[in-house]
């Protein structure tokens, strides 16, 4: 056997074994609701992080728990969606983008109670954002690119795949 043969096969080895290993220990319901609570920025636990990301049965029982709370979710945007959105409905709320310098997120909503945060998911990648205080009924966020998080949302939110959380 050659030796980029015995390489190959020892990497795949490695692999078999590495996926063979008992699951890791699922986060506790407690914990999955302190990560769903957290303010934006707040330090967090990596543990739960990975569990949410790797484990579908923890990411399931986590967007669950943020559905439960929010004050409107949606899972998808527009499923005959084609290309990136500029607008959409999540509830009795509209979120837009306009293009601009920066681009600005605008939330135009019932003002009897306006969400304070929005935490947006694609595939395995989440960001979690201070919406700030509405003014006449609309929430601005500007989506600038000098700001990873909000320049991430904005791209995140353009996903027709992306779920998105008004907390």
């Amino acid at each position: 056997m050659s030796d980029e043969a015995r390489l190959l096969a020892e990497i795949h080895a490695a692999r078999a074994l590495m996926r063979a290993q008992a699951p890791a220990l699922r986060p506790s319901h407690a914990a999955l609701w302190a990560h769903a609570n957290r303010e934006p920025g707040a330090p967090v636990d990596l543990a739960v992080v990975r569990a949410i990301r790797s484990d579908p049965e923890a990411a399931r029982r986590y967007r669950t728990l943020l559905g439960a709370q929010a004050l409107a979710h949606a899972p998808l945007a527009a499923a005959a969606s084609d290309g990136a959105l500029a607008r959409r409905r999540v509830g009795a709320f509209e979120l837009e983008i306009l293009e601009g310098t920066p681009p600005l997120l605008i939330l135009r909503g019932p003002e009897t109670r306006m969400p304070r945060l929005i935490e947006a998911w694609l595939g395995d990648e989440a960001v979690r954002l201070d919406l700030g205080t509405p003014v006449d009924g609309a929430i601005l966020l500007a989506l600038d690119p000098a700001v990873p998080e909000a320049d991430r949302l904005g791209r995140m939110l353009r996903d027709p795949a992306c779920a998105v959380f008004l907390l």
